[in-house]
């Protein structure tokens, strides 16, 4: 004696998601930054080590997923990109084309 089985649904599969590109996330970082400032200049450098060691915990703790790190590593580009620029800031305090000028 065989058994019936119902016919297996046949609806619409799932589409799969399009892929994740760097530039989607650095897109999504960005909108959810608005209408906070950006750092500037020396407190932001200053900060920037300390981000970085976060980050590399995160990456390491195995307690977030790829997509998660992405994210973070993606908002961190976009606070580099779009920190506002201290154009009296002199990023040298050795200019390296000017070495006379150092003097």
């Amino acid at each position: 004696m065989t058994e019936e089985r119902a016919p297996y649904p046949a609806g619409h599969a799932a589409t799969p998601e399009p892929s994740l590109t760097t530039e989607a996330l650095i897109a999504k970082a960005h909108a959810h930054q608005q209408g906070i400032p950006y750092e500037t200049g020396e407190p932001w450098l200053a900060r920037l080590p300390k981000r970085l060691r976060a980050l590399a915990d995160l990456i390491l703790s195995d307690k977030r997923t790829a997509g998660e790190v992405a994210y973070a590593l993606a908002a961190l580009i976009d606070r580099i990109e779009n920190a506002p620029v201290n154009r009296d800031y002199n990023m040298y305090l050795i200019d390296p084309l000017n070495p006379l000028k150092n003097q």
